[in-house]
This record gives C-alpha cells, sequence and structure tokens, in this order.
C-alpha cells in the first residue's frame, strides 16, 4: 500500500479565494469536491464520484480534477507533487491518497481544503451513506432500456458526535489499539470508524445518541 501526502505548501486562507473563483473552482469541481468532502473520513474513490456526474467511469473524473489542479497551479504557482517519471500528479493537489489492495487510489481532502471548504461553505453536519448493490430478478428474457424510478434511504450521521467520541477516546481502536496515524503518519490523522451498536439503517428513525456512551457499549460488547 503506497500513500501520497507530499506537501503541497497553499494555506486554508488561499484555498478559500480559489473556491469562490470560477475562473479556477467550476461548477462541477464543486460537485466534486462537495462529495469528497461529505463522505466518511472526506474520503471518496473516483469511481464513486462518476455516477453523479453521469459519467460511466472514473477517467472523466480524474480529467476533470486534472484541469481543476492546472488552473490551481496557474493561479497560486504552486509546487506540483510529481510522479517518479517527472509528471505531474494532479489529483494529489487537493488530495492525499493511497493505493488499496484492489489497485484503486483512494482520494482524501487535504486538511487546509477542508477547512477552506468548511469557511466557505460551512460545516456539513450529514455524511454521505452508500445504499447497498441491488440485485435484479433473473430472467430468461434480456432487455434493456426500461426506465425505472429508484428510490434509496439517506441516512444523516451527526458529525459533531463522532468528534465527540474522537474527542473523548481518541482515534486509537478499542479493540485492537490500532492506530492508522502512528503507523501511516499524518496521512492517517483521525481516520478511524465509530460504529453504532444498531446500523441507522436498522433503526430506521431518528433518535438522540450519546455520543460517549454508544462508543463505550460497542467496545464492551466487542471486546466482552
Amino acid at each position: 500500500m503506497r500513500f501520497y501526502n507530499d506537501p503541497v505548501e497553499i494555506s486554508a486562507d488561499v484555498w478559500a479565494e480559489v473556491l469562490v473563483d470560477r475562473t479556477v473552482t467550476e461548477e462541477r469541481d464543486l460537485i466534486v469536491l462537495r462529495l469528497v468532502y461529505e463522505s466518511v473520513n472526506h474520503e471518496m474513490h473516483a469511481s464513486e464520484i462518476a455516477p453523479h456526474l453521469n459519467y460511466t467511469g472514473h477517467a472523466p473524473v480524474n480529467a476533470r480534477i486534472a484541469r481543476f489542479s492546472k488552473r490551481f497551479a496557474e493561479k497560486t504557482g504552486v509546487r506540483l507533487p510529481m510522479n517518479d517519471n517527472g509528471a505531474p500528479r494532479w489529483w494529489n493537489v487537493p488530495f492525499w491518497g493511497c493505493d488499496k489492495d484492489n489497485g484503486m487510489c483512494s482520494w482524501i481532502m487535504r486538511p487546509e481544503l477542508v477547512e477552506a471548504y468548511e469557511r466557505v461553505f460551512g460545516q456539513s453536519d450529514s455524511e454521505l451513506v452508500y445504499p447497498g448493490e441491488m440485485t435484479v430478478q433473473d430472467s430468461t428474457v434480456l432487455s434493456e432500456g426500461t426506465v425505472s424510478k429508484i428510490f434509496v434511504n439517506h441516512y444523516e450521521r451527526d458529525k459533531q458526535a463522532r468528534t465527540k467520541c474522537i474527542e473523548h477516546y481518541g482515534c486509537r481502536c478499542a479493540v485492537c489499539g490500532f492506530d492508522f496515524e502512528r503507523i501511516y503518519g499524518p496521512i492517517g490523522q483521525n481516520k478511524i470508524h465509530v460504529h453504532h451498536l444498531i446500523p441507522l439503517s436498522g433503526i430506521r428513525r431518528e433518535y438522540k445518541i450519546d455520543p460517549y456512551e454508544i462508543y463505550a457499549q460497542c467496545a464492551r460488547t466487542v471486546t466482552s
């Protein structure tokens, strides 16, 4: 697994200026940034972003971020992260990243960009929860072109509850003690999932949680 956390010497102030500059940040760039920001740990694959822009694959998403980063570089004169072959690693301008075992590269929004995004657009109190795969019933007749309406439940999470839980317990796993930041360095900072005893999809209603107790219950349940 390889991590890409090359420094880009751009402050949150400069990122904030760029986010409102439509000569640099176009509307579709903002869609990509919003999707990554609202994802768990501000992390997402280009292939996950593609359907939201009506793209059929990840290549157009990569191309869009490359064009955004080129405009950003022209505007700021930033020193670009480079590949081993000397070519600019354009996506690495707004994002950190890591190559996963499945060959996909996960994008993680740079902390300075996260701060700038929240200054400009406000902090979101929800995270995107992606639905599971849908199974299509088998049929001996193969046909395409049928128009279907698909309804997907979106279960909102309170990011403040996650933040309070992490502030209280830290980012070390309650089960095995694993610490992403200790193992992987700055790219692993604050990277941990806070699990519910009962999945949100199983509760099916709005409810109030105690961010300390629900985590402690989870730890007791798993380690008992």
